[in-house]
């Protein structure tokens, strides 16, 4: 028989102090402490010739073509297929970066300086080879427990105002509060390892706190590991256009108090389940009275399935501006970098960087025509028994998550966007008529030189429900007809309820 097996294993990132920290373009200066502990951790599965790495990084991203190289990297450590591999970003903004993020996102930097960023850049890589590699070689027999549950914590945070949007809350748009759940066990029911999946910006820390800080995804990992006694990784879902309820504080009380509320609702909604199926058995004992006593009994069962597959996807991007008008705004901003920078706010600087060093990029880029019109990615699935893991490359709005497990064929469907890359944010084809940053002008944080084309929706969320249809043959394939954006009508996973003996016939022992 062939076996299922799960190994674990986590590594606390431990950056240097002083190191800028990716994410909050103000933040004025870098870390000068350490608060909630930053980590990556690896689940990593196995059945006959197949393996899969599910890997979490506290870090805002890693690009092309870093991520690439390192997903092989980590492909060639664990025995896993690189379709089999990935790696999801927490996307905390407190954090040195991961990879060779667009340097104008750092401001005025001394050589020094970058070459301290560049090195840990390094040793975080190193070490998320190490931690799959750890949990590749912790292999055990293990069974699968899937979980779900509903959590009222972030919201829509494309507030709108007049003239577009703003960061804030819409309560009038969609918004995924689903926590998903995979939980592998061993036989004897005790946790290896649970990851948890959901979808919200890890920012209820602020710019202006100064410490690395994991925010609310360590605080959920502390809680799940506290309550279960298993390991725990945190896959980020769709939150690029979600924001925590309470949102850039000043302390991480929130971040806190945010984790535990997932940890304990992530712990309990497998708590209740069992790995292996089982049915009631019931004999009779006395003691001062008679009474009945009702223990579960295992049955036997197949092993949980295991498959992967990859679908390479290209995104266009819109009409790039006129080199006469990036010129003149590059005048204008490196004007604006000026003035700021006679103020002494180092905050005001990297803002003012932020918008110049993006324009003498792509001034650039247009003078020599080396612009890009495409950006290129990858959609990856991953089934595990009855679910699936289907991932989108960067900051994919919440409604693509909800499209995606609205149109899976299987439940649960468990959506990690920021996983295997980080092109920038994904809006929605219908958020570009009200502008604001992710829908405006957040291409600049990656460097483009144009917004996505508003067809990156449908490319997406097709290539993620397709590539998802590829590991259940068995399910009817969505059709093509059905439009690609998201209703709100997300389908729930339904618990296997134990049923009294006599309920069952030639069930009582």
């Amino acid at each position: 028989m062939t076996t299922f097996r799960a190994g674990a294993a986590s590594l606390p990132l431990e950056p240097p102090l002083d190191l800028p920290m990716v994410g909050f373009i103000r933040q004025r200066q870098g870390s000068q402490g350490y608060g909630i502990p930053l980590e990556t951790t690896a689940i990593v599965l196995e059945r006959g010739a197949t393996r899969a790495v599910l890997c979490g990084v506290d870090i805002v991203g890693i690009t092309s073509p870093q991520v690439e190289a390192l997903i092989e990297r980590v492909a060639a450590a664990t025995g896993a297929a690189p379709e089999g591999v990935l790696l999801n970003w927490s996307h905390t903004h407190l954090a040195p970066t991961g990879g060779n993020l667009d340097g104008a996102i750092f401001g005025d930097m001394d050589g020094e300086v970058s070459r301290s960023i560049e090195a840990f850049a390094r040793v975080i890589q190193d070490k998320v080879v190490s931690v799959c590699k750890l949990a590749a070689e912790r292999l055990e027999p293990a069974r699968v427990v899937w979980g779900q549950d509903e959590v009222d914590l972030a919201v829509n945070r494309r507030e709108r105002v007049e003239g577009g949007s703003i960061l804030g809350w819409n309560p009038d748009e969609l918004i995924d509060n689903q926590l998903t759940v995979l939980q592998l066990r061993r036989p004897d029911e005790s946790a290896i390892a649970t990851l948890v999946g959901y979808g919200c910006h890890p920012v209820t820390t602020g710019h202006d706190l100064f410490v690395y800080s994991a925010d609310f995804p360590g605080a959920m990992r502390e809680a799940v590991r506290g309550l279960t006694g298993g390991d725990c990784t945190y896959f980020q879902g769709a939150g690029g256009n979600v924001l925590p309820r309470f949102a850039f504080n000043t302390t991480e009380d929130e971040a806190r108090r945010m984790g535990l509320c997932l940890g304990v609702a992530a712990a309990g909604s497998v708590a209740d389940q069992y790995a292996t199926p089982v049915e009631i058995a019931v004999h009779r004992d006395s003691s001062a009275n008679i009474y009945s006593v009702y223990r579960p009994r295992q049955l036997e069962a197949p092993e949980p399935e295991l498959a992967v597959a990859m679908q390479p996807v290209t995104i266009p991007l819109m009409p790039h501006p006129e080199l006469s008008e990036v010129s003149a705004l590059r005048e204008q901003y490196e004007a604006e970098l000026e003035a700021a920078r006679a103020t002494g706010d180092y905050g005001k600087v990297k803002v003012a960087y932020y918008h110049a060093g993006w324009a003498r990029k792509i001034e650039s880029q247009l003078r020599d025509g080396t612009a890009p019109n495409e950006v290129h990615g990858r959609v990856n699935a991953v089934r595990i028994g009855d679910g699936v893991i289907v991932t989108g490359p960067g900051e994919t709005f919440t409604e693509y998550g909800i499209s995606v497990k609205e149109r899976s064929p299987a439940t649960p469907t468990l959506y990690a966007g920021y996983t295997n890359g980080l092109l920038g944010y994904l809006p929605t084809a219908n958020e570009y008529q009200h502008h604001g940053y992710e829908a405006g002008y957040g291409y600049k944080s990656v460097g483009l030189p144009s917004l996505f084309d508003p067809s990156v929706e449908q490319i997406l969320v097709e290539a993620g429900v397709r590539v998802a249809e590829r590991l259940f043959p068995e399910a009817e394939p969505c059709s093509e007809s059905r439009p690609w954006t998201a209703t709100g009508d997300v389908p729930h996973l339904e618990k296997r309820r134990l049923v009294h003996p006599s309920r069952v016939a030639d069930r009582v022992a």
